[in-house]
């Protein structure tokens, strides 16, 4: 899913649940932070504090990114949670647990591990990363977060059922064209298309940002000649209905009260994810944006602030920087705010989420990826 989802629906999903509006701004700042931490390293501040914080996502998502696209600790826990589930005597048990399957127990262990911890200092920044990697196991089923053949696609429809050449041509260009890059690249750059593309897929790489796509409906014949069928509007509502159960059981838990849910607001999510089809996620945000600006939710007129730089981000209230680029990492100013900053709460958030999954709630199902 992209930032329409995990920043615009989130949002909603929190409102329509009873969280205030700061709060839900922070639950779905954190779901959409996920997709933005692209940076990490240890942090020497001028009064010889330190911090060392770590990464949740990879730059722009790039799938053609050979070596960072190893790094099992991103990957796994944050984007493709493990489906446990084995039925091909023919593969690698390991293998097949790794793929992501919709509200798979592991995911369900998860949302309770938060729920669990919700009263942490950063609980709900955990609630937010959460909330992205469960959510993303409607997206991404059926694929997984390690290099692997399991993960190639060779042909993709379209909802009539026909190939879409402008699909393969464009994943092909994407792949394999030398654009963006030095002359002296290109045969580097087609050797290492080829591993990540064909030889050694990640994630959804090979069909690319069709399942991010929540209008789209097509489908696709995986590794093993299998037709998939993907509708992906059906996936994203019942990805909502899950995370609205997912809050409710927070709320319960810790005592908060719980508002019920009105099918005119199930309505209005469904229309939104049907109907708007930009393909660019941030022109889908807008119109989300506008449309709660206008009132269309029975939580009333409404709006967020989220960015990754400027002077609304959690950067410039943690450091006074406006943007990464000014970030340094020795001499830093401490702040007296800093361990009370959205950015420290988040990336507090970022490590208990990831040590918990990798070490404690995966291995439960004897898969050690840490």
């Amino acid at each position: 899913m992209q930032i329409d989802f995990h920043l615009g629906v989130t949002y909603v999903l929190a409102r329509l649940s009873g969280f205030s509006p700061y709060e839900a701004n922070t639950i779905a700042s954190a779901s959409q932070y996920v997709d933005d931490a692209i940076h990490e390293g240890t942090i020497l501040f001028n009064n010889r504090s330190m911090y060392k914080f770590t990464a949740s996502a990879h730059k722009m998502l790039d799938y053609r990114n050979f070596k960072e696209l190893a790094n099992h600790h991103v990957w796994i826990p944050f984007h493709f949670i493990p489906g446990n589930s084995v039925s091909d005597p023919q593969m690698d048990p390991l293998t097949q647990k790794l793929i992501c399957r919709p509200n798979s127990k592991v995911a369900q262990d998860i949302t309770q591990n938060c729920i669990q911890n919700f009263q942490r200092t950063y609980g709900y920044h955990l609630l937010g990363v959460t909330t992205h990697a469960y959510v993303d196991t409607w997206a991404h089923q059926g694929f997984s977060g390690i290099t692997h053949e399991s993960n190639k696609v060779y042909d993709i429809y379209d909802d009539a059922g026909s190939l879409d050449h402008e699909m393969l041509d464009y994943r092909d260009q994407y792949f394999k064209s030398g654009k963006y890059r030095p002359w002296w690249r290109f045969l580097y750059d087609r050797l290492i298309s080829y591993f990540v593309s064909e030889a050694n897929p990640i994630g959804h790489g090979s069909v690319l940002s069709y399942p991010d796509l929540p209008y789209l409906k097509w489908s696709y014949r995986d590794w093993k000649g299998r037709l998939i069928e993907r509708d992906n509007p059906t996936d994203y509502m019942t990805a909502v209905h899950h995370v609205l159960d997912f809050y409710k059981r927070l709320r319960e838990t810790h005592k908060m009260t719980v508002i019920k849910i009105q099918e005119r607001d199930i309505a209005k999510i469904k229309e939104l994810l049907e109907n708007i089809d930009n393909e660019e996620s941030e022109d889908r945000l807008k119109k989300w944006k506008h449309e709660i600006r206008c009132g269309a939710f029975s939580f009333g007129t409404d709006t967020w602030k989220y960015s990754t730089e400027g002077q609304d981000s959690w950067l410039k209230e943690a450091f006074d920087y406006d943007t990464q680029d000014e970030f340094e990492y020795e001499d830093v100013v401490y702040k007296e705010t800093f361990l009370t900053s959205n950015w420290k709460m988040m990336h507090d958030a970022l490590a208990y989420y990831r040590f918990s999954v990798l070490h404690e709630i995966l291995p439960r199902y004897q898969i050690c990826v840490a």
